[in-house]
């Protein structure tokens, strides 16, 4: 399916999604929180790590959207705090990764768990694919831990 040209099919497919798009690109940022929102996602925008830990304060997102590289600032310490919110209330939050470095960055960040990792600039249309699909993988195994905690 092409979500962006089939925009009538497409509106509100990310209705109740609550999405963390961190990125230090103020453009890219607007971008994914634009075409989010209007797929009816919950967006919270961060411009830097520091930015996205208080959010994280008061906001629990079903997935995150995070470039990788930030000047002064390192991703680990994000990554190990929603480690830390999926080991207290067992849901896992998926992580897409972005990044405009074609060079080590994926080797790089070998021990960090993440479900993709998308090249800027990237297809909108197989990033909201992506989304959609991992919030869908996530509310299955979610549901399936709830009914293994419950038996």
């Amino acid at each position: 399916m092409n979500f962006i040209n089939d925009y009538c099919l497409a509106v509100g497919i990310l209705k109740g999604v609550q999405v963390l798009v961190v990125d230090n690109d103020r453009d890219s940022r607007d971008l994914y929180a634009f075409l989010l929102k209007d797929l009816s996602a919950n967006v919270i925008t961060a411009g830097s790590v520091k930015e996205a830990l208080e959010t994280l304060s008061w906001f629990t997102p079903n997935i995150l959207v995070c470039e990788i590289r930030f000047l002064g600032e390192s991703i680990y310490t994000l990554l190990n705090i929603l480690s830390a919110m999926e080991a207290d209330n067992g849901n896992h939050i998926p992580i897409i990764v972005t990044s405009t470095s074609t060079t080590g960055t994926h080797d790089q960040i070998p021990d960090v768990e993440f479900e993709e990792y998308l090249l800027k600039p990237f297809d909108l249309d197989k990033f909201i694919s992506i989304i959609r699909n991992q919030i869908q993988k996530n509310m299955a195994e979610n549901i399936r831990h709830d009914v293994l905690v419950l038996q």
